[in-house]
């Protein structure tokens, strides 16, 4: 699977109901060794429903104060963002990524 069949996917929970498209993906790099590049990245999570600037520049974080104009306003913008761990996604097809859980069982977007 490659990052961009992610990237702007909808997400649609397991009845049906869309949580938001894919701002972000969440990496780990803890796979098997890849010479020479090291370990090996995988999916650990997707941000879904908010606006992903905000997420990638780091203000959805309560340690990141910034400007403070902007932290208020990136912070509302990603209010309903949510972090949807890997486990939780069924399949991803047709630009939709499909999920075994409900919406409201996911977490908000926090560190």
């Amino acid at each position: 699977m490659l990052l961009s069949e992610l990237i702007a996917a909808v997400v649609v929970d397991v009845e049906g109901n869309e949580v938001g498209a894919v701002g972000d993906v969440r990496l780990v790099q803890d796979g098997p060794f890849l010479d020479p590049f090291g370990a090996a990245f995988r999916v650990e999570g997707l941000v879904a429903g908010g606006h992903a600037l905000a997420t990638r520049l780091g203000y959805h974080r309560g340690d990141v104060v910034g400007p403070r104009l902007l932290a208020l306003v990136f912070r509302a913008l990603e209010a309903r963002a949510r972090y949807v761990p890997w486990a939780a996604v069924e399949r991803v097809e047709d630009g939709r990524v499909h999920l075994s859980v409900r919406s409201r069982e996911l977490s908000p977007l926090s560190d």
